[in-house]
């Protein structure tokens, strides 16, 4: 990381390159580099852990059936030549951390909370992204990934998500349907169908008026995913667009019928201020 650091550095001190964004550059370098994963470790009270993923999983991921994961993990090996290694691994994980939340299937009001780390290069993009493919397969429909604090570094996020999970350009459409220009996992598969109320351009961000316009049913099967800024007026938005999906119940709006999977790619950047007030 170091070396990357310091030829970044030198780069940028050319006049030429001198507007270049040191993050995303920084980013977009270690992206071409082959990705380690290592065995992981988990911490986990005893009284929180439910297992459920491993009744189902045959149900969820049948043998021959191109799912979210099926194709993003083809696309992995095919595209991105992952080694067999690192993919096992990759699985192992994913499953592990998915049956660490809880079967979105079930009809009950039930909330859980994890932190997934890593060192720089272990994969915690291709982690996450295996994580929402497997999610949206088991039944977790509304899927928000909060992505930094600046634009481009959200709309880096964006696409690396619309070539992993949704596998088509969300600077062309946000929406699935049948001209919708594909990529990524795309290519290899355009019939597992998800939407998207965020676009990967740099001002793509969540609005109410570009997620209205898309034409979809909110209360659809198909999984919906939003790429955020961690933003206070982003974030509000998008909270008073998903109080207008709710219905009233006992005085309180709530989504009734959808499970929520909400990842924070940047958790220890402007997340939850934990700082007592005076």
């Amino acid at each position: 990381m170091e070396q990357i650091e310091n030829a970044v550095a030198i780069v940028l001190s050319i006049p030429v390159y001198s507007d270049l964004e040191r993050d995303l550059l920084l980013r977009e370098i270690q992206s071409v580099y082959n990705i380690r994963m290592d065995d992981f470790s988990i911490i986990e009270s005893d009284e929180r852990r439910k297992p459920w993923l491993t009744d189902k999983k045959v149900s969820i991921w049948p043998q021959g059936k191109v799912t979210f994961w099926t194709r993003y993990r083809d696309y992995l090996q095919i595209e991105k030549n992952y080694a067999d290694s690192v993919i096992n691994q990759l699985d192992r994980l994913t499953d592990r951390t998915l049956d660490s939340l809880f079967d979105p299937t079930i009809n009950a009001k039930i909330g859980k909370y994890g932190l997934v780390v890593g060192q720089v290069q272990s994969g915690k993009t291709s982690n996450y992204t295996g994580l929402l493919c497997k999610a949206a397969d088991s039944g977790f429909k509304l899927i928000i990934v909060l992505a930094g604090i600046h634009n481009n570094l959200r709309s880096q996020t964006q696409l690396r998500i619309d070539e992993g999970f949704l596998g088509f350009d969300t600077q062309h459409q946000r929406a699935f349907n049948q001209d919708n220009i594909w990529l990524g996992v795309g290519k290899i598969d355009q019939k597992t169908i998800a939407h998207s109320l965020t676009s990967s351009l740099d001002k793509g961000d969540f609005s109410s008026g570009a997620a209205n316009s898309l034409g979809i049913n909110f209360n659809t099967n198909e999984p919906i995913i939003a790429v955020v800024k961690k933003n206070g007026r982003v974030l509000e938005r998008l909270l008073n667009w998903l109080k207008a999906q709710a219905v009233e119940i006992d005085g309180k709006r709530i989504i009734r019928n959808k499970s929520l999977l909400l990842i924070d790619d940047e958790a220890d950047n402007a997340s939850i201020n934990t700082k007592p007030e005076n």
